[in-house]
């Protein structure tokens, strides 16, 4: 296995350098095709779990009222639009609330101006804030048809509160759609066996004021549906399972750049290898060796893949 030469004094969690973490999430999601493997879920799936339904309980009831969406931590919005679009099917009017804090949301505005000749029906409402400062300053009674969080429950504070929150905001047959890491498998296993690497951390948002947004990366589905069997909310479940090819760790004195920023990803450290002990390293990377899956590669050699398992679930009011 590859080891780090030199040591940093203080680890820094990843959520705390921006731009190290949009570079390290990138490489993450282009090299596991995270974002294809929703993208196909929401093709083959969304409709009959969520369109259909809504359709059921919406389409003839609205008048000339749009349809309210809700998105939470939406980034650039590309599994969000995937999701408009399914919805466009059914309800010709939409208003759709997007609640970005950090800069992501620019590529998304700038996709919905390119994009805005092939948009009819849909109406765009800003709000880069975080979803905290959002429930602060919204308008009472406010409520919506569809809420979507991809990955943001990490992000929103104590479990229980927020999913009631959420809950609170759907008008009566609406629905919630929630993507969140599994228990146990994975980076999820990772982090509950090296707690340190994924410890609860006031990291600063990337507004224009600056402020600090509590995550918690130890927040899984688990966490999530007890809270739903607590309070009877009923909710379907799919699972999906992407790789991260982590073979230059094991067969290479070097790793390469890629596998360097993917270690930073899942443990959730900035240079992982460079600023942790060499008794850190060594225990996680052995952890991950464990759980890789070796099969031979096209030009022969073993390669080594990291799973990890994300839950969809979807709520239903």
């Amino acid at each position: 296995m590859a080891t780090p030469k030199s040591k940093q004094k203080n680890p820094q969690p990843l959520y705390c350098n921006n731009d190290h973490y949009f570079m390290a999430l990138d490489t993450y999601y282009q090299h596991t095709r995270h974002q294809e493997t929703l993208a196909k879920w929401i093709e083959e799936e969304f409709e009959s779990y969520v369109v259909k339904v809504l359709s059921e309980k919406f389409g003839d009831k609205l008048d000339d009222q749009p349809l309210r969406v809700l998105g939470v931590g939406s980034s650039e919005g590309n599994l969000e639009t995937l999701q408009l679009e399914k919805l466009k099917t059914k309800f010709s009017r939409i208003s759709t609330t997007i609640i970005e804090p950090n800069t992501k949301l620019s590529k998304y505005q700038e996709m919905v101006r390119q994009k805005s000749s092939d948009i009819t029906g849909i109406e765009y409402i800003w709000h880069n804030q975080t979803f905290q400062e959002f429930v602060t300053s919204m308008e009472a009674g406010q409520k919506y048809h569809f809420i979507t969080i991809v990955h943001a429950m990490y992000y929103l504070g104590e479990v229980e509160e927020t999913v009631q929150t959420f809950y609170e905001l759907l008008e009566p047959g609406g629905m919630i759609f929630m993507v969140i890491q599994a228990d146990y498998y994975g980076i999820s296993l990772l982090w509950k066996t090296f707690p340190q690497l994924a410890v609860e951390q006031q990291t600063p948002a990337t507004t224009t004021e600056p402020q600090k947004i509590k995550t918690n990366c130890l927040i899984t589905s688990t966490d999530v549906k007890s809270v739903l069997s607590k309070y009877q909310m009923a909710y379907t479940q799919s699972s999906y399972t992407v790789s991260s090819d982590l073979t230059t760790c094991f067969t290479q004195d070097e790793m390469t750049p890629v596998t360097k920023l993917l270690l930073d990803f899942i443990t959730m450290t900035v240079d992982f290898l460079e600023s942790v002990s060499d008794e850190t390293v060594n225990q996680v990377m052995d952890l991950i060796k464990r759980n890789t899956r070796v099969k031979k590669g096209d030009q022969g050699g073993d390669k080594y893949y990291f799973d990890n398992k994300g839950d969809i679930l979807v709520i239903s009011k």
